[in-house]
């Protein structure tokens, strides 16, 4: 049992009570992080603000069924989790993810030479290439656990499996990852 703030507990109570504008402060504490999952797993910013509205609205209407077993946070994240699933198998192709690329180009060295920085930047965008491809149900738990930092245990409840599903969905991911990137990875990488 996750045991929250007084402050998040007073506030979710005043939200369930009917207080809007006590819920739109936690819109407000939660929007950004809301924002970037979606953006991370959908790499379209207006198909990530859909996502981000549709999820708060969602919060809205179910905020009386919030029981206080989880986080505050980890409830948002599983509903826009579900709603970047469910808007995933309805698009035919998602775009590429400009958040990995974001990632990788924070993490880039820039005193490297041209020819490292060609070399990076081929990697990089068969990383973006390749999980752009993999299948939304296996991309959210590497945006969860790599991009996002999460435990285990977080994933878990944020997906809605058991800790257990949520390592092995995650290494099967990581898998089917390291199988498209190919002759692009060293044999340590991932």
């Amino acid at each position: 049992m996750v045991i929250l703030s007084d402050r998040e507990t007073s506030q979710i109570a005043a939200a369930k009570a009917g207080d809007i504008r006590v819920f739109d402060s936690l819109v407000e504490i939660h929007q950004h992080q809301v924002f970037a999952l979606a953006y991370r797993m959908l790499g379209n910013r207006d198909d990530a603000a859909d996502v981000q509205q549709e999820t708060f609205v969602r919060a809205w209407q179910k905020i009386g069924q919030f029981r206080g077993g989880s986080a505050f946070a980890t409830w948002l994240h599983r509903i826009a989790a579900n709603l970047c699933l469910s808007r995933g198998r309805r698009l035919k192709h998602s775009t590429l993810d400009a958040a990995i690329e974001d990632e990788l180009d924070r993490c880039a060295d820039q005193t490297d030479g041209f020819a490292a920085t060609m070399v990076r930047s081929e990697t990089a965008d068969q990383l973006r290439k390749a999980l752009a491809g993999l299948p939304a149900r296996y991309r959210i738990f590497l945006v969860l656990r790599h991009m996002e930092e999460r435990s285990f245990e977080e994933i878990a409840e944020i997906v809605g499996c058991s800790v257990s599903s949520a390592w092995t969905r995650t290494s099967k991911a990581r898998r089917l990852l390291r199988e498209r990137m190919g002759p692009y990875l060293a044999e340590d990488e991932l």
